[in-house]
Formats: structure tokens, sequence, C-alpha cells
């Protein structure tokens, strides 16, 4: 195999930065570049829930809308903020406030920080907020009534400014949308992120492979592995997460090696060392196609379905 001199670092991150649409990630995407222009058709701002497990492609998508508005529409068009156990509406405000740089961004009432935020907003020109692993603002699953409470007066900044919010989780968060009929109003726009299922989603999956491989190319590198799609498949159930985790960690111990051909070898020892056997298939570069097929086909039979979501006209008939 030739030696070369590659680039780990710059690689690596250009696997990670691959922003490809698919599903209700692309729906989702489509919605979020439409909350954008919304100022500039003199409508207010709106909201949307994106919802899924782990490893789908919610936090992916943030970011994708991120560059979108970075690069569209200036630097304080969009803002965004990942939560953390323990979070408080106050808490979300004044991590929002230190994203637009201010330095006194945990100093005040959650009152004075709203107004703070407000003027904020007006000022930057700010066009959408995107609150990341927002199921943290509900501690067991169920929202409390002052949660509700603290939620609908948030809004206000929605009313005020023309901001457009857009709410990511897991599905902890359709509670929150079930909760209260006005946060349903709010957003009655709601996507929910899952993994590719086999065999119906192959083609999906196999074009979303193919786009990695283009970049690894680009780079001067090759993958040369049989059947790389279904084993990729087997051993990330799906999911883009561990995907990309596999990929990488082939692409470093390759490059490690002074090589450009990715081998099936280093995808064993990647899967190996990425894959836990609850997520996916750790040995799924080691195994025949047959036991490979039979395990795609049942990945995800006893998985958990999207949440149930009433119409906005059904709930308010009843």
């Amino acid at each position: 195999m030739r030696k070369i001199k590659i680039d780990i670092e710059k690689l690596n991150k250009a696997i990670f930065a691959r922003r490809i649409p698919h599903g209700n990630f692309k729906a989702a995407f489509e919605r979020g570049k439409e909350l954008f222009k919304l100022p500039d058709l003199g409508m207010p701002g709106s909201g949307i829930m994106v919802h899924g497990s782990s490893g789908v492609g919610k936090t992916t998508l943030t970011y994708a809308l991120m560059e979108y508005g970075l690069k569209n529409y200036g630097p304080d068009s969009v803002i965004r903020t990942q939560l953390v156990s323990g979070a408080t509406i106050k808490g979300v405000i004044s991590s929002l406030l230190l994203g637009f740089g201010d330095p006194r961004s945990n100093y005040g009432t959650a009152q004075a920080l709203s107004i703070r935020l407000k003027d904020t907003i007006r000022a930057r020109r700010c066009r959408l907020i995107i609150i990341d692993e927002t199921q943290h603002l509900i501690p067991g699953g169920k929202p409390s009534k002052t949660l509700i409470d603290n939620v609908l007066n948030a809004f206000k900044i929605l009313d005020e400014t023309g901001v457009s919010l857009m709410l990511v989780g897991m599905d902890d968060i359709m509670q929150l949308w079930a909760a209260d009929q006005q946060i349903r109003s709010r957003f009655q726009a709601t996507y929910f992120l899952d993994v590719l299922i086999y065999p119906k989603d192959r083609p999906a999956w196999r074009g979303i492979i193919r786009k990695y491989i283009e970049t690894i190319e680009q780079y001067g590198m090759i993958l040369n592995c049989p059947e790389l799609e279904d084993r990729c498949y087997a051993a990330s159930k799906g999911a883009m997460r561990p995907l990309v985790l596999i990929l990488t960690t082939a692409v470093t111990m390759a490059c490690k090696e002074g090589t450009t051909t990715i081998t099936i070898e280093h995808l064993r020892q990647a899967a190996q060392k990425q894959i836990d056997k609850r997520d996916g298939l750790p040995n799924a570069f080691d195994i025949d196609l047959e036991t490979i097929a039979s395990f795609n086909r049942e990945a995800h039979t006893t998985r958990k379905l999207a949440p149930t979501k009433r119409s906005l006209d059904g709930i308010l008939s009843t």
C-alpha cells in the first residue's frame, strides 16, 4: 500500500462537518430556513420542535441551520444554546445573553434578564433562537405548571421581537408540547428524527455512505471494504453519530499507518472501539453478509415509535 502524509485533523473535521439532508432532517432544515425569511415578509416569528433519540442528527441539524443563518443573514441572525441537567428558564435567558456577548449575562432577576434579551434581539436583529437539549427543562419528563407558565412568559419575547424559536431535544419535549394549548399553537410544526430502517430506507442509507466516501476521497484516501453500506448500518443501527465515529476512527488508524487505503481491518477495529453492543453490532466487519442482513432486518423491530401528535384542530375540538 502506498504511503503518504495525510492531514488527519482536517479530514476528520470535514467528515464531522458533513451535513447530509435526508427524511425529516431535510424537512426540518427547510422549515428552519423559512424562519429566517419571516421578518423580510413582515410576518411574526414562529416556532418548531425537533425531537428524537440520541444520535439521529438533531444537534447536527442545529449546526447546519447556524451555518446557514451566519452565511446568509449575518453573525447575529441566529443564536444557539445547549442546555444541561438542571436547566431553568432564567438560565436559558442568561446563556442566550452570554452568546450575544453580554458581560453581565448572569446578573439580575429573570425579568431584568428578559428585558435585556429583548433589547439585544432587537438591536442585533436576531431572526432565530435555537435551544438544544431542551429535555433538561423537564425533569422526570413531566412539565410542571410553573415551567409551563415560565415558558409562556418567555414567549412574550417572540411576540415583542419577531424572533423565531426552535426547540430541540429527546422525545420528552413533546410532553411540553402536549401540556398546554398555547404552546401547541406556537409549535404547530414538529419533526421526529429517526434512524433509517432496513430495508425500506436502504437506498437513502447508501446515498449517505456515498457522500461520506466522496468526502474521504477528496482528501486522497479510499475505502476498501466489501458490503460497506450494509456493514456500517449493522454497526451503527442507522444512527449518524456512531457512523461518523467509526469512519473517523478508521481514518485515523489508516493515517497513522501512513496509508491512503482504509481497509476492513481498520473499520473492524474502529467498530470494536466505538460501538457498544446495545447500540449496534461491534463485530459487523467480522461476520458474514447473511448474518449482517438478518441483523439489519431485525435491528429496529422493537424500536420506540414517535409520540402520537394530534393536529391542533383535533385538540381544540375536544
